[in-house]
């Protein structure tokens, strides 16, 4: 049977609803925030109840109390942003790997894999993490290498039962790091990467997608 011609000029679906409010919870904070003093003031209280601090992880983890928001803040801290760049670079990502991801797993599953590399991400880096005592952390970054990092392990299990090679499996590993290299060089704006929280994440979806879908095997898109 011959190939419907119109196929490959549909390209890949869109993402899916889920995806696009995720998106918007993104968006909105970081537009308000641009809004002078009051857009300012607006985001110094979203980080102090949304934000991961480090220096609350060393607290619990000394055996002294701290905020609620505190262990809230493992999944929140994802949705802030540190400007419009940095923005920018995760919504676009976030739209086309996740919405890949989305439209494999469907919402739940996608959503568990998110918070889960989201969660992982801010654990490394407050375990790793080595600056200010003040330090926080923002951004869905930490999720989008745990996306990343799902679709590797999926692509590592089809490597072992097919014997295909694994060139752009290594590939796009040596291309992370490479990235994240450069950004922690030359970060917008100056700003400090996290490459803790990007590997953290990465091992958080690796884990994560043996439990969202057990014994799936398939070549990775990336």
């Amino acid at each position: 049977m011959l190939d419907d011609p119109t196929r490959e000029r549909q390209g890949p679906p869109a993402p899916p609803a889920v995806v696009w409010v995720m998106a918007l919870a993104f968006t909105l904070p970081e537009l308000v925030s641009q809004f002078g003093d009051a857009g300012m003031a607006f985001r110094v209280a979203l980080v102090e109840r949304l934000a991961f601090f480090d220096f609350y992880l060393s607290e619990a983890m000394a055996g002294r109390p701290v905020p609620l928001e505190f262990w809230t803040s493992f999944l929140t801290y994802s949705f802030l942003h540190g400007g419009l760049v940095h923005l920018l670079m995760n919504g676009a990502i976030f739209l086309g790997v996740g919405g890949m991801l989305a439209n494999i797993l469907g919402t739940g599953r996608f959503l568990f894999i998110f918070f889960m590399s989201a969660a992982s991400g801010a654990l490394l880096w407050g375990l790793l993490y080595q600056g200010a005592p003040a330090a926080h952390l923002v951004g869905a970054s930490g999720a989008i290498f745990g996306f990343i990092g799902a679709l590797k392990r999926w692509e590592w299990r089809w490597m072992r039962l097919t014997g295909a090679p694994g060139t752009r499996f290594w590939g796009t590993i040596t291309a992370l790091v490479i990235l994240n290299v450069v950004l922690a060089l030359a970060g917008p704006g100056g700003a400090e990467v996290a490459w803790e929280a990007h590997l953290g994440g990465f091992i958080g979806g690796w884990l994560a997608a043996d439990m969202a879908a057990p014994g799936r095997a398939a070549p990775s898109p990336i």
